[in-house]
């Protein structure tokens, strides 16, 4: 009794790990098998529910979804690392647990969101919903895993045991599914976004416009995963030239005054129409348009920038003189250009490689 304590508590599952998973592998294996029986001592699987942790305050049950989470990512490292012939009693041992056990933090984190969601009559409640299901099924599959697959089934009906839908401490007959609701949805329009100003900046991703104008010959399209952080907006068919009646319109507000700076990033291209250049027009609340060529002119240092980085950046100054709601319109007035990002400097935009996070927005 005196080999272990406070100081050494540790001591035995790394040495139990070794045995079972290897020298190389033992210590983290001990790691991971430490933290999950810790998180499963805030409250015990079986007791977990959506009422659990705080939704609101500190962030709290997002925090720990997001422990289990970050475990389990860890766990499956490990778990690819391992011999062969270690894996059936690592997956027993370590992974299944936290994979388990995660999965279900998930479920009932998806079921907090939907209901906080549902009493604010918000559709968003329903994705909630559906992700909810989803978890539900996968703590079926997983003990399926786990009974039929791993060991070649040595270890059948161990998890047979009913773990969701407890009430008290006597377990339930069954699983049972959580209850959640749907919001049926309307078939009014959605209001367009309108981008705020924080910090010093509004960052807005190309195909979250408030409105797209078609021309006559020409139309938008929204190319997904065509870019470096959402996604790519452009013309087709990219034969013909816009008029004048194509372009895009952003809704922002702005609680800053007098000179702002307006960074478009646009999938790099050659100039493929005779060395012209391809062109954009910006401008503010149906004001004069500035024109940009992205392309007209370059040295070979400017093209292996752009091709290295994915992104042709170019930067218009304007001049607001109101704070408030404005309208940011963009036009092309050359075919092939791919807009992915709108970044808008009022003072506090810092570099950064993708460009910041897309500001909040409101309706």
């Amino acid at each position: 009794p005196d080999r272990y304590n406070e100081n050494n508590l540790l001591q035995h599952t790394e040495e139990f790990c070794t045995r079972q998973f290897g020298e190389a592998y033992g210590k983290e294996a001990a790691r991971l098998i430490n933290l999950y029986t810790k998180y499963n001592r805030r409250v015990t699987p079986e007791l977990l529910n959506e009422n659990t942790y705080s939704l609101h305050n500190y962030d709290e049950f997002k925090t720990v979804t997001d422990d289990y989470k970050s475990l389990l990512l860890d766990a499956l490292k490990l778990n690819y690392l391992l011999p062969q012939e270690a894996r059936d009693a690592y997956d027993q041992l370590v992974l299944f647990p936290i994979h388990a056990c995660a999965n279900l933090y998930e479920m009932y984190y998806a079921v907090a969101m939907n209901k906080d969601l549902a009493k604010k009559n918000d559709p968003a409640a329903n994705s909630w919903a559906d992700k909810a299901k989803e978890f539900y099924v996968r703590d079926s599959l997983l003990t399926i895993h786990y009974n039929k697959e791993i060991a070649g089934g040595k270890w059948n009906h161990i998890m047979d045991q009913t773990h969701i839908g407890y009430t008290y401490w006597q377990q339930p007959p069954r699983n049972v599914m959580p209850k959640t609701q749907t919001i049926p949805l309307t078939q009014t329009a959605p209001l367009p976004p309108i981008f705020v100003e924080n910090d010093g900046y509004v960052s807005i991703e190309a195909a979250h416009y408030a409105r797209a104008t078609n021309g006559t010959n020409t139309s938008w399209i929204v190319i997904p995963d065509l870019g470096k952080t959402l996604s790519g907006v452009t013309t087709t068919p990219v034969t013909i030239t816009p008029d004048n009646d194509t372009y895009l319109e952003y809704e922002i507000e702005l609680s800053s005054t007098g000179e702002i700076k307006v960074e478009v990033l646009i999938s790099p291209t050659l100039n493929f129409n005779a060395n012209r250049g391809l062109r954009y027009a910006v401008s503010f609340d149906g004001g004069e348009e500035q024109i940009v060529n992205i392309n007209k002119e370059y040295n070979q240092r400017q093209m292996e920038r752009w091709q290295a980085n994915s992104i042709n950046s170019t930067v218009t100054t304007h001049t607001v003189s109101a704070s408030g709601k404005h309208t940011l319109r963009f036009r092309t007035l050359d075919p092939g250009i791919v807009l992915q990002k709108i970044l808008i400097d009022t003072g506090g935009l810092k570099p950064s490689y993708l460009g910041t996070s897309e500001s909040k927005t409101k309706k």
